[in-house]
């Protein structure tokens, strides 16, 4: 893989110098041809999030996921005039217009849309249409990445896809025989709709439990 994302915001989301020092050593370990992003998962305070990324510029982090509490559009828009690190956010909001609310206020160089929370296919399509016109890509956060991987391929502006291991597995799971990654790289089945199968056995022990 030549593609890393690791979480910060950790003791609290109080100790951004512990944050940087692991960003900083993982960084070192992995060498520079390797892409790095980091997630907050919207936990720290403004000022701690600020302090977080001048610590962490030098170490080209490709972009900070959901830095600022709770999402705030005005925030995260002064965090990003402050810092040259790309901000991305969305993966947790539950229909489009928070997402409008994030692009109106210039808040975010990456959206991430999830089509499991946002509500299906067609709100996560508006939602990337309205990302296409103010030039924003999408990319998925949060997971789910069967599902989510049909609406990045699917849109002029579509990203990347998290390859999530906790879901992933959920998904190898659950679907037979599910598209996987090959060198950092999905393709998907060319069946009707979605192209995933239930595995209804799995599923039936799985609720049986």
């Amino acid at each position: 893989h030549d593609k890393l994302k690791m979480v910060v915001a950790i003791n609290g989301a109080q100790d951004p110098a512990e944050d940087a020092a692991r960003v900083r050593a993982v960084r070192e370990a992995v060498g520079d041809g390797i892409e790095l992003m980091v997630d907050a998962n919207y936990l720290f305070a403004f000022p701690r999030a600020l302090d977080l990324c001048k610590r962490i510029e030098p170490y080209r982090i490709t972009w900070f996921e959901e830095p600022v509490s709770g999402n705030d559009a005005r925030l995260l828009a002064d965090l990003r005039r402050q810092t040259s690190i790309p901000i991305s956010a969305g993966q947790n909001e539950g229909h489009k217009w928070r997402h409008r609310e994030l692009l109106l206020h210039g808040a975010v160089d990456i959206l991430q849309p999830n089509v499991v929370y946002v509500g299906g296919y067609t709100e996560a399509l508006k939602v990337a249409a309205m990302a296409q016109a103010f030039n924003v890509p999408i990319a998925n956060g949060g997971g789910w990445p069967h599902h989510n991987a049909h609406l990045i391929a699917g849109v002029a502006n579509g990203w990347r896809v998290e390859f999530h291991v906790p879901m992933w597995v959920t998904g190898e799971m659950i679907f037979r025989d599910p598209p996987k990654p090959v060198r950092g790289t999905v393709t998907l089945p060319d069946r009707p709709g979605l192209g995933l199968e239930p595995n209804e056995e799995a599923l039936r022990d799985t609720l049986e439990r």
